[in-house]
Formats: C-alpha cells, structure tokens, sequence
C-alpha cells in the first residue's frame, strides 16, 4: 500500500495518522457501536444528544445522512491496534471560505482522560487547515463538559462566546461554550 507525507502526518488511503489514533471513514460494520454510544446516558448527557433511545433504523439512518452528506464528513477514532473508540466530525463545512464545526465523542469510556480525544482533535484539525484548507474551525460544548472543552482548549481553541440556556436537558436549561481555532493558533497537545 503507498503511503505519503504531508507535515508530519502519514495518510494511507482512508486513514489519517494521529500520535495515539487513527482515522477512519465511518463504515457500516461500526453501526453495532455507534448503536450503543447513541443509547449510553452518560454520553448523551455530555454530548447532548436527544434523550430518547435510539432504534437500529434510527442509526441506520443517521449513518446514511452523516455519510452523504457534502458539507459533513465523520471519522471513525481507532487506536493503534485498530480498536473503534469513537467518532469526530467536521460539519457544516464551508469550503468557500475555509470554515467547519468540529465534534468529538469518544464513545469507550476506559479510553478517556488518556489523550485519545486531544489527540483526534488535533490531528482532524491539522489535516483540516493543511489538507482542506480551512481557515477557521469552530466547537460548541456544553457547559458542564469540562473534559471536551479542555481538550479543545489543548489544542488551541478559545472561548468566544456564550450561548446562553440554549439547550434544554436533565430538567434545566445550559449554557453552550462556543470555541474557535484559526490556522495560526493550532497547538500540538
């Protein structure tokens, strides 16, 4: 298989090569967990999800938009052995003028606080601004998901704004931290 360079990162066809991860284009063999992660209540509740249970059809479902779609493009996040442990996004890209939104879930608990989502951000947003050429990437976390917006933070986005209770869950209303990233300001984690 030919692989090639580009600023540090391998790619081989269908894989970008991070420190501690890889990433893979979302298949349809890793509906069985994307159908567990959608029904895990902790991961609804940090990520925000809709709270209701999730259907195999309604992952189905959700695969088929997330793939099709031209403006979104879903990662699978897999080790360096090749275990699926979670998803990261670009969404509403705009390539005209080099911007999207960047989402991540790491979907196996035993794997998180041990670098795996600094990582995946940062290796998504390096072959983002290099590859793509996006300019700017934005990220929108709840405000009681102290680990998502640190792992933001590592890898450079700042705090921009605040949407204030403008998501409604567990009985009450939160806030939703707004980050931004400019190409200039990507840190290594």
């Amino acid at each position: 298989m030919r692989w090639r360079r580009f600023s540090g990162l391998l790619e081989r066809p269908g894989v970008i090569q991070g420190k501690l991860i890889r990433l893979w284009s979302v298949e349809r063999h890793d509906l069985l967990k994307n159908y567990q992660w959608a029904n895990d209540r902790e991961l609804i509740r940090l990520a925000g999800m809709n709270p209701l249970p999730k259907s195999v059809w309604e992952v189905e479902r959700w695969y088929e938009t997330s793939t099709t779609s031209p403006n979104t493009q879903i990662f699978a996040i897999k080790s360096l052995d090749g275990e699926y442990l979670g998803n990261i996004e670009l969404a509403d890209m705009e390539v005209r003028v080099g911007r999207a939104e960047v989402g991540v879930l790491i979907g196996e608990h035993s794997f998180w606080g041990k670098g795996i989502g600094s990582d995946a951000v940062y290796t998504l947003c390096k072959f983002a601004f290099e590859e793509l050429r996006m300019h700017r990437l934005e990220a929108r976390v709840l405000e009681h998901n102290e680990r998502a917006r640190r792992i933001f933070e590592k890898v450079g986005f700042k705090t921009e704004g605040v949407e204030r209770e403008s998501h409604y869950s567990e009985g009450k209303w939160w806030n939703v931290k707004l980050l931004g990233l400019l190409d200039r300001e990507l840190d290594e984690p």
